[in-house]
């Protein structure tokens, strides 16, 4: 039979046995889903109905004991108890015209009365406040009060009994508490309104579904928000024995959850039906739209299965061959033997591929305003001052000159010669990355924004924004001295940092940057573990007629640099030989001068850990000669340093060195093959000897290279004008920028501008 209906397609095959599949788990699940829906709805609704209980029943007995001390205080206030008191012998008119005037305050006070009766039976007088009247025992229109008065009270205390008068029922309450063996000759009866109860002190009314029954001592109908009918036919009915339990009433209206709890002072008992068939009725509707919603789930499913049942493999090599097409459409797949069987696996390997471009693009897209902006920014500290278009787009893209000031704060790398030794090139930059950012987010916490420059050398230039406020600069030395804690308690790097005094948009960035990079470098000249500022610069500055042969040491830096050990040895002897004529605090400054230049030179302070200071290292020696002994073979020691390491990694790690300071020097129009050289501690020949060797291109070549490159991004990018773009790619002069453009890209860089705005909006249409 089964063999007879079964389809013989596999993709109606498939589609039947999914439909019964998802047919099953879909009704397992709805019926499931139902029965959980309705038992949290019950105990919600229960739990609800349990807290509306409790809430009334301390309600009522908050609201029943303060009528109560109402009560009390209408009884003894001193007008109405005077009246209360008054015999025929000593009757006068003014005590019931006070007592009426209190009578009527304390109405207007409490919103729960009705009226209130004064019972004076010396005088045979009734006086109420309902209507402002007084009358004897004969003619008073309530003679059910009178009679709870004089006979029906029986309790020692007071109690609310149900009243009715004149057509309408009230909770009643009689002060003093009455009884048989009572002589009193005056009383007082209030009424409360029974509506305003229910609404207030119930919190209920007449068109709540809900209904909520108070029955008195002998099932008498007390408050309550139901009719006559159903009051009586729920006082007929059988209850249960214990007053906490939940349970259910069958009446002429519907079935009811009832809840019951007590009043044990007035000794009422307080019921809450709640209407099972209104709740069900709004559980079958929602259960109902819960199939409803199952069964529009299980269609949509089914057109779903049916769909990728009947279109299964097309799809998948459609899908294969655009993306062979836009991706890769040359490229073959790793152990592809068969048009068909490998194609999941392409897909696989061609979605990775696909999610690897969009990365590099977003990344692409995000940083190129960082890197236009660190660019900006680096030749601002480079330069005496920004230019039109850097200096605006500073302002945009940055918070630095907000505040009107800003301060240039440095941080070095100590033993920078060591760090270079133990870290790869790559492994520096990213180590330089890592310093800039905590530095930011340090001063971030501080309160200050900043901005980080990496130069590609020993130490990062922080542009940081500046109030001028009194307080502000011992707040900066100590954000600058928490950047220094942090990053030797995360990164293990010793630095030694400064920070300048408040500068303005015209100060000459260069100067102060410099003079801050210097300041770095005191803690080799001072026994001081600390941020430095300006005022630092001026104290350990060498006084003047105190310096050496400038030339002379100039040429011993070089010495090291080219690693001729016998002219260093000459420049050391003409450096030292005139300090025989000076006087011990002469020559000990001028030594101090030369190793202080030595180490700014090579950025290398390992020789110095330390000492507490380069003055109190000098004290070991007592000639001029042993100084000199030590200083050459300290500087011999440098040299081999210095020395490139052979292989290729090495040469590889220059190339790259010099590559990145290309990238960050493009805008300086005097950048050359002599700076590049210098910036890695290797001869210029020797600098365009391995860079042409791996780069197939002379160092001049490549940064005219990079130049263009970066002008056609900055075309391409921004809105500067040719002037401006001719300013920040490093060109000296417009038309030097015009014929190296042109020879490289066959257009002027106008035409080349326009020439991209038409490709892109062909490309958009």
């Amino acid at each position: 039979m089964w063999s007879r209906i079964k389809p013989r397609k596999m993709y109606a095959s498939l589609f039947l046995y999914s439909c019964l599949a998802v047919c099953l788990l879909t009704l397992a699940f709805t019926m499931y889903l139902s029965q959980l829906f309705v038992r949290s709805a019950t105990e919600e609704i229960d739990k609800s109905n349990q807290d509306k209980m409790q809430q009334v029943v301390q309600t009522s007995e908050f609201t029943l004991q303060k009528l109560r001390q109402f009560a009390l205080r209408v009884y003894s206030e001193e007008n109405i108890a005077l009246w209360l008191n008054m015999s025929r012998d000593d009757y006068s008119p003014m005590p019931l015209y006070k007592a009426a005037a209190s009578v009527r305050e304390f109405v207007s006070s409490e919103p729960f009365i009705h009226s209130i009766y004064l019972f004076n039976f010396n005088l045979n007088q009734i006086y109420s406040s309902a209507e402002a009247s007084l009358y004897t025992q004969q003619d008073f229109h309530d003679q059910s009060m009178l009679s709870a008065i004089k006979s029906n009270g029986t309790t020692p205390y007071l109690q609310f009994i149900d009243h009715k008068s004149q057509g309408g029922s009230y909770l009643a309450l009689i002060v003093p508490a009455a009884g048989p063996n009572r002589n009193y000759s005056g009383y007082v009866a209030i009424l409360f309104s029974k509506p305003l109860l229910n609404e207030h002190m119930l919190q209920i009314s007449g068109q709540d579904q809900n209904k909520m029954i108070v029955e008195g001592p002998n099932k008498e109908f007390i408050l309550g928000n139901v009719d006559a009918e159903l009051a009586y036919e729920f006082a007929q009915a059988e209850k249960p024995a214990s007053p906490s339990a939940r349970w259910e009433w069958s009446s002429g209206e519907g079935v009811w959850s009832v809840r019951t709890a007590t009043l044990p002072i007035e000794g009422w008992t307080v019921y809450h039906l709640s209407p099972i068939s209104a709740w069900q009725a709004k559980i079958d509707r929602i259960r109902t739209d819960i199939i409803a919603a199952s069964v529009v789930l299980v269609l949509a499913l089914l057109l779903f299965l049916f769909w990728q049942s009947y279109r299964r493999l097309k799809p998948i090599s459609d899908l294969t061959a655009r993306l062979q097409s836009k991706l890769a459409p040359k490229e073959p797949v790793a152990g592809d033997t068969s048009p068909d069987g490998n194609e999941i696996a392409w897909l696989h390997s061609s979605f990775d591929r696909l999610v690897g471009r969009l990365e590099q693009l977003d990344l692409s897209l995000k940083s190129s305003k960082a890197l236009i902006k660190d660019d900006l920014l680096r030749q601002w500290i480079l330069s005496s001052k920004a230019s039109g278009p850097a200096e605006q787009f500073i302002k945009e893209q940055t918070a630095i000159l907000r505040t009107g000031a800003f301060r240039i704060a440095v941080i070095r790398l100590e033993s920078y010669g060591r760090f270079k030794e133990y870290y790869d090139f790559a492994s520096r930059k990213l180590l330089r990355y890592a310093l800039g950012n905590m530095m930011a987010e340090v001063l971030a916490n501080h309160g200050f924004a900043a901005e980080t420059v990496d130069f590609g050398s020993d130490h990062i230039v922080a542009l940081v924004s500046s109030s001028a406020s009194d307080g502000e600069t011992a707040r900066i030395l100590e954000a600058m001295e928490d950047v220094r804690v942090q990053i030797r308690r995360w990164l293990k790097l010793e630095l030694q940092a400064a920070v300048s005094p408040p500068l303005d948009e015209g100060a000459n960035l260069q100067t102060v940057y410099d003079r801050i990079y210097e300041l770095t470098l005191l803690a080799f000249l001072s026994d001081e573990d600390r941020v430095f500022t300006m005022d630092d610069l001026e104290r350990y500055r060498p006084g003047e007629g105190s310096d050496p042969d400038e030339q002379l040491l100039k040429q011993a830096i070089h010495a090291v640099r080219l690693r001729n050990a016998d002219a260093l040895r000459a420049d050391l002897d003409s450096l030292t030989r005139h300090m025989q004529g000076l006087s011990y605090e002469e020559c000990k400054l001028q030594l101090t001068h030369i190793i202080y230049s030595m180490m700014k030179s090579f950025k290398n302070g390992r020789t110095f850990q330390g000492m507490k200071s380069i003055h109190a290292f000098l004290d070991r020696f007592s000639t001029i000669g042993e100084v000199k002994a030590w200083l050459l073979e300290e500087l011999l020691q440098m040299m081999d340093q210095q020395r490139p390491r052979t292989g290729a990694a090495r040469k590889e790690e220059l190339v790259a060195e010099m590559m990145e300071y290309v990238r960050n020097h493009l805008h300086n129009p005097m950048l050359s093959v002599d700076d590049i050289a210098a910036h890695v501690n290797i001869s210029v020949n020797y600098a365009r000897q391995i860079f042409k060797d791996h780069y197939q291109l002379s160092l001049s070549d490549y940064i005219t290279d990079q130049r263009i490159k970066y002008a056609i991004h900055l075309l391409t990018t921004t809105d500067w004008t040719v002037a401006d773009i001719t300013e920040q790619s490093g060109f000296q002069t417009k038309s030097t920028f015009f014929s190296l453009f042109k020879r490289a890209t066959g257009m002027t860089p106008g035409q080349y501008r326009m020439e991209q705005a038409k490709t892109g909006a062909n490309t958009q249409a």
